[in-house]
């Protein structure tokens, strides 16, 4: 009895290694048809990053991938890669790439708090300045994943001082998380603020000093049956957005999808249509 029940949890212990690895597998690239290229499409040699959310891998830009290199938009040619220990480990390259996306795929993605992508994001901005000569970016973030990139950028002088950021898609991402959907935004306002973190990027953000305007779009979901949330992200939370952004160095740009998910943020083919036009108008 206590041989099958061992052979039976290691058959699981195999099986969740097996699909952690395909979760962390990176989505194929493939190049642009350079015979092909579409007349409403600008191909920049700006680079776009591609962010998860919590507990995100690398389905969650897949079909955005395939989308866009099936429509001839743009090309993912780089993966990066960040191991539990904040190891990072980037295959392919950007240069000389136009509409290069980057996927970046946390190996372990399962962390109590957003902090740590904090951290490894700030790491991967530097590798890509420092050892790719990356010097301007576009970004798009998912959840979590574009509160952990704002204060990664908030907290790093070299990244501002060295990267430029032109346009930044925020896809349900919570700026302020002491509200729920049963306050709006207005509201909130007039609310007393327990999130600590939201304190800590307002205080960074004062002396925030980006080399040139950053264009941020705030792109939020409604679930058919949830008021002013996406299911996952109340709207409130994101909308904080506008709270922290001053006008000498960004501009803000916000769309509301109905009948849209949080994880329908990024797959959703009206929303990445509507990011393709952000991205490559």
């Amino acid at each position: 009895m206590l041989k099958k029940i061992l052979l039976t949890l290691f058959i699981i212990l195999i099986l969740a290694v097996l699909i952690q690895l395909f979760l962390i597998t990176g989505t194929k690239g493939q190049a642009l048809q350079k015979d092909n290229l579409r007349s409403d499409v600008k191909y920049s040699p700006t680079p776009t990053l591609l962010i998860p959310g919590w507990a995100g891998n690398a389905l969650t830009y897949a079909k955005l991938i395939h989308y866009y290199q099936k429509e001839n938009i743009a090309q993912k040619t780089m993966t990066v890669h960040v191991s539990p220990t904040g190891k990072i480990h980037v295959s392919g390259t950007v240069a000389g790439k136009k509409n290069a996306l980057i996927q970046v795929i946390f190996d372990w993605n399962y962390t109590k708090n957003y902090l740590p992508q904090v951290t490894w994001l700030t790491n991967i901005m530097k590798v890509l300045h420092h050892q790719y000569g990356v010097t301007k970016l576009n970004v798009v973030a998912h959840s979590w994943g574009g509160t952990a990139w704002i204060h990664a950028v908030a907290n790093s002088r070299y990244i501002q001082k060295n990267i430029t950021f032109n346009k930044v898609i925020l896809l349900g991402v919570p700026i302020n998380e002491s509200f729920s959907n049963k306050i709006s935004f207005l509201e909130a306002l007039k609310k007393k603020t327990t999130d600590k973190n939201y304190f800590r990027l307002v205080k960074k953000l004062k002396k925030f000093d980006p080399q040139k305007m950053i264009h941020f779009y705030n792109i939020m979901g409604t679930k058919s049956d949830v008021k002013a949330s996406d299911g996952s992200v109340p709207h409130v939370q994101s909308e904080f957005l506008k709270t922290v952004l001053k006008d000498d160095w960004s501009t803000y740009h916000q769309v509301i999808y109905q009948n849209t998910t949080h994880s329908g943020l990024h797959e959703s083919k009206k929303v990445l249509n509507k990011l393709a036009s952000v991205l490559w108008e």
